[in-house]
């Protein structure tokens, strides 16, 4: 939940100062605030809201958490020269397969049965089934961060426009 909540976070500067979704950022602040950010990590049902919750997580290719949990491991492997090499190689191998996995899972499959009706699991499933999806998926992160820089080069310019007022 906190690498989707630093996501989110990221994706604040893509909308317009005049459009932000004051609901949005509440809940961002309210998850910051309550530390909802504890983990779920409890077993799930093993019944078809779940199934359909991990058949999305296999559908959806692009950036994962777990993608961004191995860049962060592989940085911050980079900074120690503390630990022997291969505590990062056993740390990869139980996220990715270790007891830690299987609570990984849970906890990412709670998040989104509290987030999404099975209905709407459905609606996701059957958007990334399609070809728009598809290209979505591929097109995300690219369009993310063209998107951010931009941001960041207008925020810039805003900055200079107010100071030379």
């Amino acid at each position: 939940m906190k690498w989707a909540f630093i996501l989110s976070v990221a994706l604040l500067p893509l909308q317009g100062f005049s459009q932000i979704d004051t609901a949005f950022i509440s809940k961002l602040k309210s998850l910051d605030t309550a530390n909802i950010l504890k983990l779920d990590t409890s077993a799930v049902p093993d019944d078809a809201l779940t199934q359909k919750i991990k058949a999305l997580r296999k559908e959806k290719t692009g950036l994962s958490l777990e993608t961004i949990m191995f860049i962060k491991i592989s940085e911050e492997q980079q900074k120690d020269n503390k630990r022997p090499h291969d505590f990062y190689d056993r740390l990869k191998a139980e996220i990715s397969s270790g007891s830690t996995s299987k609570l990984l899972d849970n906890c990412f499959v709670n998040i989104y049965r509290r987030t999404f009706t099975e209905s709407e699991i459905d609606d996701l499933l059957h958007f990334y089934q399609t070809s728009a999806g598809k290209k979505f998926e591929r097109e995300f992160l690219p369009l993310l961060v063209e998107s951010a820089k931009a941001a960041e080069q207008l925020l810039k310019i805003a900055v200079t426009k107010i100071e030379a007022h």
